[in-house]
């Protein structure tokens, strides 16, 4: 839906063709930003968008499996057929004549389903150009966090200040808060704003004893060893007090649906 978003933004027309169109850029977008995953079909999400009422598709006759109808059709099916997909017409000449609406679709999604840093990767990604936008921060949470952190990152130790005021620490949720978790001390990680990112992304982790674990897919030269994989198998700095100690859920969902292998 963002990039179909991000596309009517740009001026695209109504409709997207699935082979030519949305395929390879939508595969692209579900490897780095979806849930983690042994494979990705991105099939699936232009063919049951159908269901929400506003999406339409055409050329579907032939995909449609008589004997399973509600079985989605295959991405080799969708491109045979040459099935193209978009808004309804009277959707999206309705955003064509309120173009703020599409910032205001793009904002609501990204807040309910992605994390901060990773909002901002798929802003950049997708040159929505959100200048103004608006997030739901807890301080709280960041206060609590931090200060159970000594106000240093749990990865790095990393703990610039200037007088009193911490630089480029930032309180992670270890599961989302997008996945209906309090914002607990117990579910967050004080982190610099770099390893925050890549916490986020999925290309850090944690295993149950609390070591940090390293993506495969960080690459990088010299400074990425010595900031990334020198850290490999190494504990976090804990929290002063055991209460404020990671609760095992938060990792194990972290490190099935985030952490990429």
């Amino acid at each position: 839906m963002l990039y179909v978003l991000s596309q009517y933004k740009q001026g695209h027309k109504r409709l997207f063709d699935y082979e030519a169109e949305i395929e390879a850029p939508l595969l692209d977008l579900l490897t780095r930003f979806g849930p983690q995953r042994t494979h990705y079909y991105p099939n699936m999400p232009f063919w049951r968008l159908k269901s929400d009422g506003f999406w339409q598709l055409i050329n579907t006759e032939n995909c449609i499996n008589l004997e399973k109808p509600s079985k989605e059709p295959t991405s080799k099916q969708l491109a045979s057929c040459q099935v193209c997909d978009g808004f309804d017409e009277q959707t999206y000449h309705y955003l064509k004549k309120h173009p703020l609406i599409i910032d205001q679709l793009a904002e609501q999604i990204l807040s309910q389903y992605f994390p901060e840093s990773v909002q901002d990767n798929l802003i950049n990604q997708l040159d929505f150009g959100l200048t103004e936008f608006n997030r739901q921060r807890d301080p709280k949470f960041r206060q609590l966090v931090l200060r159970a952190y000594n106000y240093q990152c749990a990865i790095c130790g990393f703990d610039l200040r200037h007088d009193a005021i911490a630089i480029g620490l930032e309180a992670a949720h270890v599961k989302w808060k997008q996945h209906g978790e309090p914002c607990l001390v117990n579910n967050g990680l004080a982190l610099c704003s770099l390893h925050y990112s890549a916490f986020d992304m999925g290309a850090m982790g944690l295993d149950s004893s609390l070591k940090i674990k390293i993506s495969n897919g960080v690459n990088g030269h010299q400074m990425v060893e010595k900031l990334f994989w020198d850290f490999e198998g190494k504990n976090i700095l804990l929290p002063r007090s055991k209460e404020d100690y990671l609760h095992d859920r938060f990792i194990e969902w972290h490190l099935r649906e985030v952490f990429r292998k």
